[in-house]
């Protein structure tokens, strides 16, 4: 009877030493895996998109006088000089964007953004039809599409 225990507490103690010396790899992976959700696309002049799952996708730029377009972002096109944007605001707004951003017509509708990159200028949210007005007045290229 003795041996036994004897037994069944080694294999306890192989068992929790095997799991102390494995306890760093598992959470390596559990971490790795809970990363994975989130994208990044380079969109130039130190401007990217970030997808950290399905409600947060925004416009970031990692220069100190870049600029923003707050999340959800749910169609984007880019060339050299611009980035179009068409967003649905996620409100209340996240306190970590640089600015407060006034949505005159509310959260359930949709705005248009641009960014001229090079000048890390920021015009939105607007509406169509004010977008399409900014559009012509910067000659951005038709070939930028948002639908």
């Amino acid at each position: 009877m003795q041996k036994i225990t004897t037994m069944t507490g080694g294999c306890y103690e192989k068992a929790i030493s095997w799991l102390k010396k494995n306890f760093f790899f598992f959470c390596l992976i559990l971490l790795l895996l809970s990363c994975t959700s989130d994208v990044i696309k380079d969109l130039g002049e130190g401007y990217f998109l970030r997808e950290e799952g399905a409600d947060v996708k925004d416009i970031l730029c990692e220069k100190p006088n870049g600029k923003e377009i707050p999340a959800s972002v749910i169609a984007y096109d880019f060339d050299k000089d611009f980035i179009i944007a068409k967003q649905k605001p996620k409100l209340p707004q996240d306190p970590l964007y640089d600015k407060k951003y006034n949505y005159k017509r509310g959260g359930e509708e949709f705005y248009y953004w641009i960014i001229n990159k090079k000048k890390h200028i920021v015009i939105g949210p607007m509406d169509k039809l004010e977008f399409q007005k900014e559009r012509e007045k910067h000659r951005i290229s038709e070939s930028l599409a948002l639908e």
